[in-house]
Formats: structure tokens, sequence, C-alpha cells
């Protein structure tokens, strides 16, 4: 991240990728295509290690637990499958939704061996893998839940969806807190770490980020549900967001957004934005070295917005 230089790509079976997880040891990443594979990629060597048939529908959702043990596909048939990585071989198979999976969640105790799934019609289930069965089945949402996520307590669990509303959910006795209305198509919420989200005075110190269709991220308490923070939309950014991750380590969201780009935003900053990679170009017109000492590159393209490359470490900015 720090030159933004690409390390590897990693060639599939030539078919489109519907979802990816990495290891929370960071040794292993795991794909789903249309073909219906998964695929193992060891990231030390950025070489296939294992594939192996994920059933007979294509994978939509994906987790790994905290053990890095085990990982849990959402399917658009409704089932939820849960497979040992290492060996290669399916331990679960559930079945209870109605419709196709948008989300699957491990809960972080590697104790309690659950495993949250919520489908295309705002379902959400609960279920034990040491009972092999489903515990709980939580209804509030009234369309697609695009996002499950826990505090570090763990007793508390976030979900959000297209329904334009963030719940907060107690996770011992499995009831509805307080529902959080954010009047936008949700695709990506969670969590922030305590410490982190100290800058936005919560009253409490739980925040929870939100991202969705106005391309913009904003950040909730979890307490009261109030608006704690709106960030302000770039300069000729038309995006919507499709994805945000947290990643605590550096201390930044990545958004994905839906013309292929990753932007990523320092939360002890105040969501200000400290990179950008454009994952797509279209088609480049024209380009230029701006300066006598070269350091940015400008790229016309078929869109109406110039980008400015930061030859150093090709940073990206749009005009």
């Amino acid at each position: 991240m720090a030159s933004g230089q690409k390390l590897a790509d990693l060639k599939g079976d030539t078919e489109l990728i519907t979802t990816f997880a990495v290891k929370p040891d960071g040794s292993h990443l795991v794909s789903a295509s249309r073909s219906m594979q998964l695929v193992v990629w060891d990231l030390r060597t950025f070489k296939i290690e294992r594939t192996f048939k994920a059933r007979d529908s294509h994978i939509l959702a994906m987790d790994i637990d905290a053990t890095s043990t085990l990982v849990a596909t959402g399917l658009a048939d409704g089932t939820v499958n849960v497979w040992d990585i290492d060996r290669g071989y399916c331990t679960h198979n559930f079945k209870g939704h109605g419709a196709m999976i948008t989300s699957v969640r491990f809960h972080p105790s590697t104790e309690n061996l659950c495993l949250v799934s919520a489908s295309g019609d705002g379902d959400i289930r609960v279920w034990d893998l040491k009972q092999r069965k489903c515990t709980s089945v939580l209804k509030s949402h009234v369309s697609a839940v695009r996002a499950i996520d826990f505090d570090e307590s763990s007793e508390i669990m976030v979900t959000a969806g297209r329904d334009s509303v963030i719940n907060v959910w107690n996770w011992t006795r499995k009831s509805l807190i307080r529902t959080i209305p954010v009047y936008e198509s949700i695709e990506a919420a969670g969590v922030l770490r305590i410490d982190a989200a100290a800058v936005f005075n919560s009253q409490k110190g739980r925040v929870v980020y939100s991202g969705g269709e106005k391309g913009i991220v904003r950040l909730w308490d979890l307490d009261s549900g109030e608006e704690l923070f709106t960030q302000a939309k770039d300069r000729n950014a038309k995006h919507t967001f499709v994805d945000v991750m947290y990643l605590p380590q550096s201390g930044n969201l990545c958004a994905v957004t839906n013309d292929q780009n990753l932007l990523f935003y320092s939360v002890e900053a105040q969501l200000k934005r400290v990179r950008q990679i454009v994952g797509y170009n279209e088609e480049i017109i024209d380009l230029a070295y701006i300066g006598n000492e070269h350091k940015h590159l400008a790229v016309a393209t078929n869109t109406e917005q110039l980008r400015i490359y930061n030859t150093d470490n090709l940073n990206c900015e749009l005009a």
C-alpha cells in the first residue's frame, strides 16, 4: 500500500469472480467464481493451493472464521455451506432461507461457533455449528441485508441493507435494540474500534459506519442512533459505493466504487481521503507528464474526468 505497486495477478478459471475472503492470519485468500469453484490461494507464493467444487449454485457471499479454519459461503439458491479450508470438504449444509444469500458472518467468539446469514428477503438466521441447526430467525429488515458486524464485546450485532436502515441487535437475547433510519440504500456497514472512534465524540465510543448509493461514508452513534459525521462528497464525483471495508491495522476505511476505484479514508483524520487507486481507466485517449520533475501524469480517457497520477505511489486524483 505504501508504494501502490501491484504485487500479483491471481489468474483463475476465466469466469467472473463473485466473492472472495482473506484468512485473518493473512496466509491465504479464498475466491469463488461463476464456475462454482472455490479456489484457495497461497498469498506468500500467489499460487493456487487447492480447489474444490462448491455445490450447484453460484456463491454470492463469503466469510472466514477467526481461527482461519472454516469458510462460510452463501449461495444464490438460499443455501449456506461451511467448508474446512485446509482439507477441502463441506462440514455443514444449512437450508431455510427463502431467497438468495446476501451476507454471511461468523460470530467473533471461537467458543460459540455460530454463523449468521442474511438473505434477499430481509431474513437473518443464526446457525449453531455444534448443534448443526438454526437457533434463531431475526425479522426486521424488509429488503436485502448487505452487512453484518459485531462490536468489540461481541454482544452487539449490527445489520444494514437496501431498506435504508441499520438495525442494532442484542446478541444474547437475539432481540432488536433500535433501528437507525439512514435514508439511503446501504451496501456496507460495520463497527469501528472504540479507540479509533474517539475522535467523533460518541457517547460510549461505539460508532457504526455506513456506505451506499450516495457514495459517501456516514458515521452513526450505535447507542443513540444520532448521525455523528457525514462525509463531503469529492468534487466531480458521481460514484456510488458497492462496499466499504474497515482496515483496523491501518486505521482506514476502504470504499469500493461502482466505477471500480478504491478510496482510502483515514478514520483518525475524520475520513480525509488519503489514497485513491483507479481500477479501470476505460479507453485512454491521451497522456502527458505535468511539471519539470515528471512527478505527475495526466491521463485523458473517454470519460469526462481527467486523471492525475502521482508517479511515486500511483495515487490518483480526478479532475
